[in-house]
C-alpha cells in the first residue's frame, strides 16, 4: 500500500472517530443538560409552591390566631369591667345599707330609750 493511501485512511478513520465520539459526547451533554435543567425547574417550582402553602397556612394562622386574641381580650376587658363594676356596686350598696341601717338605728333608739 501506498503511504498516501494508509494515510488517507487512518485520516478518514480518525475523522469517523472522532465524529463519533463527538456525537456521544454530545448526547450525553445534551442528556445531562436536560436533566440538569429539569431538575432545576422542578426545584424552583417545588420552592415556590411550597413558599405559597406556607404563606396561605401562615396568612390562615394568623387569622385564627386574631381572630382568638380578640376574643381573649375581648373576655379580659369585660370580666376585668364586670368586676371593676361589681366592686363599685357592692361598695355603694354597701354604703347604703350601712346608711340605711344607720338612719333605721337612730330613729329606733332615741323612741326606745327611757326618757
Amino acid at each position: 500500500m501506498d503511504d498516501q493511501l494508509v494515510d488517507e485512511l487512518v485520516d478518514q478513520l480518525v475523522d469517523q472517530l472522532v465524529d463519533q465520539l463527538v456525537d456521544q459526547l454530545d448526547d450525553q451533554l445534551v442528556d445531562q443538560l436536560v436533566d440538569q435543567l429539569v431538575d432545576q425547574l422542578v426545584d424552583q417550582l417545588v420552592d415556590q409552591l411550597v413558599d405559597q402553602l406556607v404563606d396561605q397556612l401562615d396568612d390562615q394562622l394568623v387569622d385564627q390566631l386574631d381572630d382568638q386574641l380578640v376574643d381573649q381580650l375581648v373576655d379580659q376587658l369585660v370580666d376585668q369591667l364586670v368586676d371593676q363594676l361589681d366592686d363599685q356596686l357592692v361598695d355603694q350598696l354597701d354604703d347604703q345599707l350601712v346608711d340605711q341601717l344607720v338612719d333605721q338605728l337612730d330613729d329606733q333608739l332615741p323612741n326606745q330609750l327611757p326618757d
